[in-house]
């Protein structure tokens, strides 16, 4: 018997959320996937993150999505083993310091570029962007994890986008993790071609001796570059989660907030499976890479619930998450992370609107405690 419990912590204007999966009635696995929160102090969120997980910070897996501090501040309460990033070049990096220069600092460099500085006992993988050639040694499509030995070092240090991480017993496999990095690398290819086409170096501009003095004297033309390509999250590494028995299984979803369903929201036999899309903006290479792969492995029929990307905004498209070329099981539960109060006007009401329409549950889960999400199953 395995039982599985899935949480959306209530942070507010960020993202936490977290599954634990206990084998032979104990617990054996604990992952996290993003950890941070702009609506509260980061001193209540170092309280809420340690009580929310039982005062046991150890985690198998953290993945992290992005790099904005309202999905990461919180990543320094817990003590993973394993550390999941999206793969950055050296031009995407140099976009995030810029966009901290230019607008307000809400990337976290240092972890970024150096995370294996900041978390010495953990072990780092980077996922490379998808349809990217690399034939280093060091890359893999796979990982398998066994529950017996999970902190055993996997001595991996990159990954292929759509790699199977497999969570097993010497016996079995109960559980599986599919990482995708988008290919944003156009993105920087642009912005790279419209500087030189406003005659700017490069060269000084990427230059940390040089590049403080020479952003600020081209402020307005840098400002005005990042305005016409739009202020996108250049990375956000989007997971599948799944339990790999292949059956439907018992899943009683509760919150406190939604008395519609009387505490039990959803009370019936379905799938496991759920995506976390983080702060992304969906677009077809999503669709066409990413759902094609889930919907011909069939793993997409077997998903349950989607994280809607970047708290319902509408610039992110998380209305079309629910998409109408692929085969969901429908009704689907839409969980949107968002500040009560918070000050872009998120969620979008269209987007609800659209989820809703496309059969989806669409709840919120904000810093308010009573808003708090969790799932548990048995297989």
């Amino acid at each position: 018997m395995v039982r599985f419990t899935r949480t959306f912590h209530t942070v507010g204007q960020g993202a936490f959320y977290s599954e634990k999966i206990e084998y032979n009635d104990k617990q054996v696995f604990r992952m996290v996937y993003d950890c941070g929160s702009k609506s509260i102090p980061e001193s209540l969120l170092a309280k809420r993150i340690k009580s929310d997980l039982a005062n046991n910070v150890d985690i198998d897996i953290l993945f992290i999505s992005h790099f904005d501090k309202d999905h990461i501040n919180g990543i320094y309460n817990l003590n993973p083993k394993l550390i999941i990033i999206p793969f950055l070049s050296k031009d995407q990096i140099f976009l995030l310091k810029l966009y901290n220069e230019l607008y307000e600092n809400v990337y976290d460099i240092k972890l970024a570029e150096t995370p294996e500085e900041l978390f010495q006992e953990a072990e780092v993988i980077r996922v490379l962007p998808d349809d990217s050639n690399n034939d280093d040694s060091n890359t893999f499509s796979e990982i398998n994890i066994n529950i017996d030995q999970p902190h055993k070092r996997k001595n991996i240090k990159k990954l292929k986008s759509k790699s199977i991480i497999q969570l097993s017993t010497d016996v079995n496999s109960l559980w599986e993790y599919i990482p995708y990095n988008p290919n944003w690398n156009k993105y920087a290819e642009s912005f790279k071609e419209k500087i030189l086409e406003e005659d700017l170096d490069w060269e000084k501009l990427t230059n940390p001796s040089s590049n403080s003095s020479y952003i600020k004297k081209n402020l307005s033309i840098l400002k005005n570059i990042y305005d016409k390509l739009g202020k996108k999250n250049l990375q956000s590494l989007i997971v599948y989660s799944n339990s790999t028995i292949d059956n439907c299984i018992s899943i009683k979803f509760f919150s406190n907030k939604f008395n519609l369903y009387n505490k039990c929201l959803y009370n019936r036999f379905y799938h496991s499976g759920c995506i976390y899309f983080g702060d992304i903006t969906f677009n077809s290479e999503i669709e066409n890479s990413f759902y094609k792969f889930l919907s011909e492995s069939k793993r997409l029929q077997k998903i349950g619930l989607l994280q809607v990307p970047h708290h319902g905004s509408i610039d992110s498209k998380g209305h079309k998450i629910i998409s109408s070329n692929y085969l969901f099981r429908k009704p689907i539960i839409c969980i949107i992370s968002v500040g009560e109060f918070n000050q872009y006007g998120h969620p979008s009401a269209y987007l609800i609107q659209e989820l809703q329409r496309n059969n989806g549950i669409v709840l919120m889960v904000t810093e308010a405690s009573s808003t708090l999400i969790y799932l548990e199953g048995f297989i």
